[in-house]
């Protein structure tokens, strides 16, 4: 009988442990809110997509010259230069 009481205060002490672990940690997945709007990063896709459609349309322009597999190694050749 001695030897019972020391388990069943453990199993106890566990299942306390445990309730209040649940608790918490439900307390904590409710207080999920919106991250506030980065300002940069919006003005740094904003440029991103403004580059890339300047150089669609000069990529689109090149297609259309009289020479475009000239125009195109011309600018690939550029652009290899610039890294």
């Amino acid at each position: 009988m001695e030897s019972v009481v020391p388990i069943i205060a453990a199993i106890l002490a566990g299942l306390v442990a445990l309730f209040f672990g649940k608790k918490s940690l439900k307390k904590k997945s409710k207080s999920s809110s919106t991250p506030p709007k980065n300002l940069t990063a919006d003005a740094s896709r904003q440029t991103i997509q403004q580059t890339f459609e300047e150089q669609v349309s000069q990529i689109k322009k090149d297609t259309e010259s009289k020479n475009p597999a000239q125009a195109l190694a011309d600018r690939g050749n550029a652009r290899k230069r610039r890294k």
